[in-house]
């Protein structure tokens, strides 16, 4: 029977990926948090503005925004802006105008990680208003396969220059210590700082192509009179993505010209590449899903850059040892290689445990970061992505396990007893090491570009995973606060537009002195908002009055109502309040909980761990070194009498 060749079974493999992943369809990302006046509201008065809050911050020059009526015709806006405090709330500001059904269309650009969204929202104006004719076109759109193929190439080839660098760093040179393998490892040193020299242009190059894309994807809603001159340039030196990506640019350009200057065995540049490689990782993360968290932005760029700096230490360093050692029959190979490649394949096998084990711990964090809940993870197309990723992830580590059991037969050792075979049985004969490892370094490359697909894609977080409330919010709430009794009410009480009646007594007779006013303070306990604080209308004595749509969201809030009294301290109620969704709940898959309070902590304890024990494994070595040290001494003496 003829034996497949790994380059058919990795296309085959790439194809049940691409036929799986073709099927589908993904929307836009979803950036839009709320907004003023709410989506889908009847206005009793024309606003004079309309205010837009997105998850991230947006860049005003490389949006669009349109206000439609009903007959489809533009309303020319005053101005349109970001807010001097917040670059997450854009304001257009309107003109008059009559009564009747608008339509807002916009498509802004994220100042976080250059990724475009799209959307409308609807809103009337007057009691005779049907929201039903507004003027709307569909977001939904395909899964933007150039993006994907161009983040492929990127993530691919920066996993080979991490790679490079830390085989050349870090495994050749104890490889070579061993025995002197001067002759055999000269020529492989050079022949992957080659292959890192290859892979820092083709990184350049790659670049120069996401630049392209991302140029002609903002050209294309930008007004007809904007220039490829023009915008190219202000997109390199007024927008964030520009300036992460000119320096994702030198930094590449500065490895290849390092890695051309290693293979002349220039003394002090390993050092150099290897801070300029976290470089690369670190400006990726920064131009990632993790640059657009708004609470604890700190530690999801911390987990992005430990995932793609393991990602590259695994897969590219396979890559560059089959690169830099021969891929032939150990028999026919002179005896130092066979001993260099050996050797190396041995040290790289700890290396890429400890990078499996970040990868595995950092993907936990990042999954708590961009994925709501575990049903969220298997209903949205990111978390079926991501899940595919993982699966594609364990296979390669298989493959990683059986290259471990080929090389060291201690790791085979329970399955050689559990088959009664000898001591020192492995299950693959040394031979077919490279044809393994080719099938570990193939199954890489699909799981790379499952990377690409993830990133391109909207992640599943938001208001819309939101677990519905369990428990039903009470009508109306009442505190008692120092002299104060304060009741709080909502009607209906669901996202948009709401009546607030707030009642405010003294149970002291006499009072010791009248309200003057009452605001009213709302914060979303969902994600980091600003605080809304608006003042209520005195209906009587006791009784005050507030109409909008503060509640613009559903989920948990926190409810202030200030009670302000000349000559008293202000009494301020707090309220816990609950504001279900429009919709009907959806039948939960196996849980509504959030992730984020599971995978973080597991994850950052994982990665403690693992750097704990690479501690003790150090210092359990350097103690075996010194003993042995010690033990040689007096055989040293008598060599030297």
């Amino acid at each position: 029977m003829r034996k497949q060749s790994p380059i058919l079974i990795f296309a085959t493999m790439l194809a049940l990926f691409l036929a799986l992943s073709t099927s589908r369809s993904t929307y836009a990302h979803a950036a839009l948090v709320r907004t003023d006046p709410p989506d889908s509201t009847v206005l009793a008065e024309a606003p004079s503005q309309i205010r837009l809050w997105y998850n991230e911050p947006i860049s005003v020059s490389f949006s669009t925004f349109q206000v439609l009526d009903l007959e489809g015709q533009p309303v020319e806006l005053t101005s349109i802006h970001l807010d001097e405090l917040d670059p997450q709330l854009v304001i257009l500001e309107l003109p008059e105008i009559e009564d009747g059904v608008y339509s807002i269309h916009w498509h802004v650009l994220s100042a976080a990680d250059g990724h475009d969204t799209q959307g409308y929202v609807v809103f009337g104006v007057g009691s005779s208003a049907d929201l039903n004719t507004a003027v709307v076109h569909e977001v939904q759109t395909a899964v933007p396969w150039t993006e994907v193929i161009l983040r492929w190439a990127n993530y691919g080839l920066m996993a080979l220059v991490i790679g490079a660098v830390v085989v050349v760093q870090l495994v050749l040179p104890r490889a070579q210590r061993q025995i002197v393998l001067t002759d055999s490892y000269l020529p492989t040193r050079r022949r992957i700082l080659k292959l890192a020299t290859y892979a820092a242009v083709g990184s350049l190059l790659v670049g120069l192509g996401l630049y392209l894309y991302q140029l002609s994807r903002l050209l294309a809603n930008l007004a007809a009179e904007a220039t490829w001159l023009g915008t190219g340039w202000e997109l390199l030196a007024d927008s964030r993505w520009g300036w992460l990506w000119l320096g994702r640019q030198v930094v590449f350009g500065t490895l290849a010209i390092l890695f051309g200057q290693m293979q002349k065995r220039r003394a002090g540049l390993g050092m150099v590449a290897s801070l300029l490689v976290v470089g690369t990782a670190v400006l990726q993360a920064l131009n990632s899903h993790a640059a657009a968290v708004t609470n604890q932005l700190s530690l999801a760029l911390v987990a992005d850059t430990l995932h793609i700096l393991a990602m590259g230490a695994w897969l590219g360093g396979v890559v560059s040892l089959l690169a830099g050692l021969p891929a032939v029959a150990t028999r026919s190979l002179p005896a130092q290689a066979r001993q260099l490649r050996r050797n190396a394949w041995r040290i790289f096998g700890p290396v890429a445990a400890v990078a499996v084990g970040l990868l595995v711990f950092s993907g936990l964090v990042s999954a708590g970061f961009q994925v709501a809940t575990p049903d969220a993870m298997l209903t949205s197309f990111y978390g079926q992505t991501l899940l595919t990723k993982i699966g594609l992830m364990l296979l390669m580590g298989l493959f990683g396990l059986l290259n471990s059991a080929t090389l060291h037969p201690r790791v085979a050792a329970p399955l050689a007893r559990l088959l009664k075979k000898p001591a020192g049985w492995t299950l693959f004969s040394v031979d077919k090491l490279p044809r393994l490892v080719l099938l570990e370094a193939s199954v890489g490359l699909i799981v790379l570009f499952a990377t690409g697909i993830v990133t391109a894609s909207p992640t599943a977080v938001g208001p819309g995973y939101l677990p519905y409330p369990d428990e039903e919010q009470p009508s109306a709430m009442t505190q008692s606060v120092e002299d104060m009794i304060i009741s709080f009410s909502s009607k209906p009480n669901l996202p948009g537009q709401n009546i607030f009646l707030v009642r405010a007594a003294s149970h002291r007779r006499p009072a010791p002195a009248e309200v003057a006013k009452v605001i009213l303070r709302f914060r979303y306990l969902e994600e980091d908002l600003d605080t809304i604080s608006v003042e209520a209308q005195e209906i009587d004595e006791t009784a005050f009055r507030l109409g909008g749509g503060y509640f613009s969201l559903p989920g948990r809030w926190h409810v202030d109502v200030v009670v302000r009294r000349l000559g008293v301290e202000d009494s301020i109620g707090s309220f816990e309040w609950i504001v279900p969704p429009t919709a009907e709940p959806e039948p939960v898959v196996l849980s509504d909980q959030p992730l984020r309070p599971i995978l973080l902590p597991l994850g950052f304890a994982g990665i403690g761990f693992l750097a704990f024990a690479i501690f003790l494994f150090r210092r359990r070595k350097q103690a075996t070194a010194s003993i042995e040290e010690v033990l040689a001494a007096p055989d040293n003496l008598v060599s030297a009498k």
